[in-house]
């Protein structure tokens, strides 16, 4: 069938076709009730797939859909918006769910902690060559006024456990 033949379709059509089709989160597993869309490291909202407008065939379809993701709300908003400074919080995240029994809401809370303590730590200048271990971090938490230190503690010493995992894993 020659290209002028092929039935083309707007590529909104086919995100919103796509969508509908996940069931679970490819980062975390979790089952999708509300779900994102992330194309090439952004997400996709409503407004900008009402944009795709652009006709395009199977053939075009089939190579895009391999940069597209369906992340659940909480995965998109780390694997999009999280750019820390100190912490590696999206393999901490895939460490939480993979290698402990915490639920959703309990992981969401540690990702939270060290996103905000991460964007304390760059907003007061917090040179990341002195970051380098345990010491450090809990020396940090006093030197910042606004933090709830026991909340912060909590999960630097989760963090840590992970960190000390991670150091086993290699072994």
């Amino acid at each position: 069938m020659t290209a002028s033949l092929q039935k083309r379709r707007p590529l909104s059509r086919y995100l919103k076709d796509f969508k509908h089709s996940q069931c679970d989160c490819s980062h975390c597993g979790k089952s999708l009730d509300r779900m994102s869309l992330v194309f090439r490291g952004k997400i996709l909202d409503r407004e900008v797939l009402a944009g795709m407008d652009q006709l395009i065939d199977d053939r075009v379809w089939q190579e895009l859909e391999q940069e597209i993701t369906a992340l659940c709300r909480f995965c998109s908003d780390v694997y999009c918006h999280c750019h820390a400074d100190y912490f590696d919080i999206l393999d901490f995240k895939q460490y939480l769910f993979e290698q402990t029994e915490m639920s959703h809401s309990s992981i969401r809370e540690y990702i939270v902690r060290l996103r905000r303590l991460d964007d304390m730590l760059r907003a007061s200048d917090f040179p990341a060559e002195k970051f380098c271990g345990s010491e450090q971090q809990w020396d940090m938490i006093e030197h910042i006024a606004d933090a709830n230190q026991n909340n912060y503690r909590i999960a630097l010493r989760k963090y840590d456990q992970y960190l000390n995992w991670q150091k086993e894993a290699v072994c």
